[in-house]
């Protein structure tokens, strides 16, 4: 599922070493820094983090978590961080801010023999190990899917997430990498929503009052349902777009289809859950347990449910018990938890 390879581990048998001091599970202590927060999908993050860790205490593999939510505030992170070193914590797992900034601080935790494992976002630090989809070949699906849709031509515009953030950036660029290689694709507005329905909505409707004309729509998390939203709202025809796997989206995704049949749009599952095989994670390194080498220490969660209109009712059908912000969920077993450790 993951691709190993012999890498340097000095870090990791360091971390072992450290963690096999928490044999008693009820010892172990979990810190949680989250960055961005406030949208749908980070709350899922973050109520998924805790039902596991509460699944975790009853089986008594940990004894606490701690969650910390900085917001966009880097610097906040970074002392929400230093504070859990100096409460002695047995892992921190991260959904960080930057894929650099935070290289310090993960120094500091390593000193103190704390493991790190960043999640969702990953980091470039050495002392960290990454939980995250591959979000480039995440955006470079998205993309590709959009040319081939719009036959290779035609006006687009991109919505993007947070600047700055891994994830974002990640995807970005490789919608642009992807969208040079198609001459008659035009990319007539690009910017961003800031994972966020109501932010991505105002945006839009604001490109649209200078686009006359657009084909395709490059969006995702969080974002897509406000983008179509500002289509209705303006009484513009949804063009072909890339969505996202959320319940709200997809039920107006099927209104829609009713009055624009041929409407063309592709989704991807982006779990906010993939906090529950990060946490699955830190917490068998905190037991003492060793991971497997991995290329770049990151773990790549794979992606394999995708959503067309051939496949809307029945994904639908998956959530009907679900509130409208809930996006398709999906993590690691734990059997398929203790296949990453030696």
């Amino acid at each position: 599922m993951n691709k190993l390879i012999a890498a340097g581990v000095g870090a990791l048998a360091l971390w072992s070493i450290a963690a096999a001091q928490a044999a008693d599970g009820s010892k172990i202590v979990i810190g949680l820094s989250n960055g961005y927060f406030g949208t749908e999908w980070r709350n899922q993050m973050i109520d998924g983090a805790k039902q596991q860790f509460e699944m975790y205490k009853a089986k008594g593999m940990a004894g606490k978590l701690i969650v910390q939510q900085a917001g966009a505030d880097t610097n906040q992170q970074i002392q929400d961080i230093r504070n859990m070193i100096q409460q002695h914590v047995s892992v921190i797992m991260t959904n960080a801010n930057s894929a650099t900034a935070l290289n310090g601080v993960f120094a500091e935790a390593h000193r103190a023999n704390i493991p790190v494992v960043s999640f969702d976002q990953a980091v470039t630090s050495p002392y960290a190990i990454n939980v995250t989809v591959d979000h480039y070949s995440w955006g470079k699906r998205y993309a590709e899917w959009l040319a081939k849709a719009l036959n290779g031509k035609g006006k687009i515009v991109m919505m993007d997430g947070i600047p700055g953030h891994p994830a974002a950036e990640a995807r970005r660029k490789a919608a642009l990498d992807t969208f040079a290689k198609f001459p008659g694709i035009e990319i007539v507005w690009k910017g961003y929503g800031l994972w966020d329905q109501a932010k991505a909505q105002a945006v839009m409707a604001t490109v649209l009052a200078s686009q006359p004309q657009i084909d395709g729509v490059f969006v995702e998390d969080s974002m897509a349902l406000g983008v179509m939203r500002a289509f209705e709202n303006a009484n513009r025809k949804i063009p072909t777009m890339t969505g996202e796997t959320q319940k709200a989206f997809l039920e107006e995704w099927k209104k829609v289809l009713v009055k624009e049949p041929d409407l063309k749009i592709f989704a991807q599952v982006n779990p906010p859950d993939i906090s529950r095989t990060a946490l699955g994670v830190a917490v068998r390194i905190a037991a003492g347990k060793t991971l497997k080498p991995l290329e770049n220490h990151t773990y790549y969660y794979p992606i394999t449910t995708f959503v067309t209109s051939a496949d809307l009712d029945a994904t639908l059908a998956k959530m009907q018990d679900k509130p409208n912000g809930y996006f398709l969920a999906a993590w690691l077993s734990e059997p398929q938890l203790d296949a990453l450790f030696q």
